[in-house]
């Protein structure tokens, strides 16, 4: 063979090659490079097209007064897709970052927009809240009026609120006793009970110091003479009585709105002002000590009579304390009167 033949030999072998790789090129582009991922390394350029794999951050940063970048698809897809694994956030934000323009999301913490009320709905019930005319001043409550409640101060100036009543805080000057009774009816009042009297002698915020009237008043009859009697009550609780003249002060009925069972309370709390009054005498008789007063025989021994519509139960009676609550069989509220408070209070019906 000559050297011609041989060296067309190898041209048409280099033509050969050349022809293949070319083909094989074409065919990768044509046919899937473009969706196959090219390894990179830092520093490569980021070839549009195709897969990019690396494991580095790649990062975008610069100073414009636009944006840095722009995403355009005018086809019918989205213009960026993110993805991540289960459970990792597919976008992050810095915290001072401000609103997204035109953000319209699928849920917002969590949950669709039908788990939240639109504009203008009202929340369940809330046609009890359309008389209120603002969230700290409302027009009523449940349909009532300011003046349907009782004010958390019912009494007139210069009377203390003591258990259903107001009794004046300061006693008047020394009279007889149909000139003290007199000037509290003119005055449209009337002389505290013996009970009222017993347990208001406790409370702060008076002058009770020395013995008083009460509007207890009975007949004494010697022979053929009648002689009225006036009971009296001193600081220390001690009922005698009354003899010439001597302080008084006088009870006002408070500004309130009853309610259907205050007739109820109002006897159940008689009863325990009376209780008290008897428990009282009681401790007298027995050296202060209320040990001795602690069933209802003992207190009525000194007085007391039980209405047989209320339940009264006598919960402490020890030397320097009595304790007792009472309530009517029909209704309403329950009330405990302390020695220690001198007070009657609503207390969980028995």
């Amino acid at each position: 063979m000559t050297m011609r033949a041989i060296f067309s030999k190898v041209m048409w072998v280099g033509r050969a090659t050349t022809f293949c790789v070319g083909l094989s090129m074409i065919l990768a582009v044509v046919f899937g490079v473009g969706a196959t991922a090219l390894a990179a390394v830092p520093g490569d350029p980021l070839k549009l097209g195709r897969i990019n794999a690396i494991d580095r951050l790649t990062s975008l940063a610069g100073s414009v007064g636009g944006p840095l970048l722009r995403v355009d698809n005018d086809g019918g897809g989205p213009a960026l897709a993110l993805e991540s694994n289960a459970g990792n956030p597919p976008l992050r934000v810095n915290p001072e970052a401000g609103k997204a323009t035109n953000l319209d999301a699928d849920e917002l913490d969590g949950k669709d927009s039908v788990d939240f009320y639109s504009r203008g709905e009202k929340v369940a019930d809330a046609e009890r809240a359309d008389s209120a005319t603002s969230a700290g001043n409302a027009n009523t409550l449940d349909g009532k009026d300011s003046t349907a409640f009782q004010s958390s101060n019912p009494c007139p100036a210069g009377t203390l609120f003591h258990e259903g009543v107001c009794i004046e805080t300061t006693k008047r000057s020394p009279r007889a006793f149909p000139n003290a009774e007199g000037t509290c009816l003119q005055a449209g009042r009337r002389l505290p009970a013996v009970a009222e009297l017993q347990t208001f002698r406790l409370r702060a915020g008076h002058d009770f110091d020395s013995a008083e009237y009460t509007s207890q008043v009975w007949f004494d009859t010697a022979n053929t003479v009648q002689y009225q009697k006036v009971m009296q009550v001193d600081q220390t609780g001690q009922q005698s009585v009354a003899s010439g003249n001597i302080p008084f002060r006088c009870v006002s009925s408070p500004n309130v709105a009853r309610s259907e069972n205050n007739p109820l309370e109002a006897t159940a709390q008689s009863n325990l002002r009376n209780a008290a009054a008897a428990a009282t005498t009681c401790s007298v008789e027995n050296n202060g000590s209320y040990a001795n007063c602690g069933t209802i025989a003992q207190l009525e021994a000194n007085g007391f009579q039980l209405d047989s519509n209320v339940t009264l139960v006598i919960v402490t009676a020890t030397d320097t304390r009595w304790v007792a609550r009472a309530q009517h069989n029909s209704g309403g509220s329950a009330f405990e009167f302390d020695t220690e408070t001198g007070q009657i209070v609503p207390v969980t019906r028995l």
